[in-house]
C-alpha cells in the first residue's frame, strides 16, 4: 500500500469509540487481524470503569476515502520520574494485544509507536501472537535504536479441525484408552444423577438471562490463590454482566452451560470471531467434581466447534489440559519498547528486576504470586 494513501491519526478522547463502532462492521469485512478483545463493546465497557484522570491513546488508520482501515487502542499511564508510558487497552483482562486492522496498515502502526518513544518513555505490548510478532514487531524492534525487553514464556494451544478427520477420531487421538473409558463412566454416572442438558446462549436476551446462573457456578467453583474465578477481582462481575450481553448483539460471544435437573454445574465463555473461538473461561461446581463436569462441557463445545470448522484458541495460559487437547501451539511474545535515554535505562533495569522477583515468587509460591498480581491489577484500575 502506498504510504500516501494511509493516514494515521491519534485520538485522545473517548468519543472515538462511537466512530469506531459505526465503522466496525465494514472494517471486519476487510480486516486481516481481528482482536476479539478490542471490539467496540469491550472498549466501551472497559473504559467506563477506568479512572477519569486517564486519557485514551488510540491509533487510527484511514484510507484516502476516509474509510477506517484499523485501530490500536492504548491508554496513557504515569511512568518513572514524571514520565509517561503507553499500556494496552483491556490490559487486565485481554489475552491478546494486537490491532484490529488490515495487514497493509500494520507497518504504519508499528512505525508510529517507534516515533512515539520520543514523547513516551515506553510502550508495553504483552501477549502478541507469533505470526504478528515475526512479521511486524520483531523486525522493526531489531532495526530500532530504542531499548527493549522481550519475553516468550507463554504459548497458545490451538485445536484446528482437520479436513477429513472426524471429531471422534480426533478425541481418541488425544485420550488414551483408560482416559476414554473413565470419561464414558463419568458421563453415565452424571446421567444417573438426573436429567443432563447442555444449554447454549448467543442472543442478547438469552445471555442476559443466563448470567445469574454463571454466578452460581463461580461461587461453588474451586477457587485458589493461584486460580481465581472470573468474578474474583473487585468489579469484575458487574463488568461482565454488562459486557457479555453487549457482545451478543453482534454475535461475538457464546455461553455454554451444563445442567443436571436444571441445576448449573459448569459453564464456558467463548469469544467468537471469524472462524475462531477464543476460550476465555471454563469453570465447574466443585461439588460435582467426581463427574468431570468441566471435561464433559469442554468435550461438548470442542465437538461443536469441530463441526463448525472453527479453530479453538485456548489462549496463552499455562494449563496442562489445554496442551493435552491441542493440535498445535504458538508462542505468545511480550514487548517493553523503551526510549533510549537515562530514564529509559533506569526503567529497563527496574522492569527486568521486577520480572525476576515475580518469577522467583511464582516458583516458590504460585498462589501468592497470583494474589499479588490480582491486587496490582485492582490498584492499576483505581489509581490515577
Amino acid at each position: 500500500m502506498n504510504p500516501s494513501s494511509v493516514r494515521i491519526e491519534i485520538a485522545r478522547d473517548s468519543s472515538v469509540f462511537d466512530r469506531i463502532k459505526s465503522a466496525y462492521p465494514s472494517l471486519l469485512e476487510q480486516a486481516d487481524w481481528i482482536n476479539p478483545y478490542f471490539s467496540p463493546a469491550w472498549l466501551d465497557c472497559w473504559w467506563k470503569r477506568q479512572s477519569k484522570t486517564r486519557l485514551p491513546f488510540i491509533l487510527l488508520a484511514y484510507s484516502e476515502d476516509d474509510d477506517l482501515l484499523g485501530y490500536w487502542p492504548f491508554v496513557e499511564r504515569p511512568g518513572l520520574l514524571g514520565s509517561k508510558g503507553l499500556w494496552p487497552f483491556v490490559y487486565d483482562e485481554a489475552n491478546y494485544h494486537f490491532p484490529t486492522c488490515t495487514k497493509e496498515v500494520v507497518p504504519f502502526f508499528v512505525d508510529k509507536l517507534n516515533q512515539l518513544l520520543g514523547s513516551f518513555l515506553f510502550v508495553w505490548i504483552p501477549q502478541v501472537p507469533a505470526a504478528f510478532w515475526d512479521e511486524y514487531l520483531s523486525p522493526r524492534v531489531e532495526e530500532s535504536r530504542q531499548l527493549c525487553i522481550t519475553r516468550d514464556q507463554r504459548k497458545s494451544s490451538l485445536v484446528i479441525p482437520e479436513s477429513g478427520q472426524s471429531f471422534e477420531d480426533y478425541w481418541q487421538s488425544k485420550m488414551g484408552s483408560k482416559s476414554r473409558k473413565s470419561f464414558r463412566y463419568d458421563q453415565r454416572a452424571l446421567g444417573d444423577q438426573g436429567e443432563v442438558s447442555f444449554e447454549t446462549c448467543t442472543e442478547f436476551k438469552d445471555v442476559r438471562s443466563i448470567m445469574p446462573a454463571t454466578c452460581q457456578v463461580e461461587v461453588e467453583s474451586g477457587k485458589t490463590l493461584e486460580n481465581a474465578g472470573l468474578y474474583t477481582i473487585r468489579g469484575k462481575r458487574a463488568f461482565f454482566f454488562e459486557l457479555l450481553p453487549e457482545l451478543a448483539k453482534s454475535e461475538q460471544v457464546r455461553i455454554s452451560m451444563l445442567r443436571v435437573d436444571d441445576h448449573p454445574i459448569a459453564w464456558q465463555l467463548e469469544l467468537l470471531q471469524r472462524g475462531k473461538s477464543y476460550l476465555h473461561h471454563l469453570a465447574y461446581d466443585e461439588n460435582w467434581k467426581k463427574y468431570s463436569p468441566g471435561k464433559q462441557l469442554l468435550h461438548h463445545c470442542l465437538e461443536r466447534c469441530w463441526k463448525e470448522e472453527r479453530t479453538v484458541d485456548f489462549l496463552p495460559a499455562p494449563f496442562a489440559y489445554k496442551e493435552k487437547y491441542a493440535t498445535s501451539s504458538e508462542v505468545a511474545h511480550e514487548l517493553h519498547w523503551i526510549k533510549k535515554s537515562i530514564r529509559g535505562r533506569i526503567a529497563r533495569r527496574l522492569i527486568t528486576w521486577n520480572m525476576k522477583v515475580r518469577q522467583k515468587m511464582r516458583e516458590r509460591s504460585p498462589g501468592l504470586a497470583a494474589a499479588v498480581a490480582r491486587e496490582q491489577v485492582t490498584r492499576a484500575n483505581t489509581d490515577s
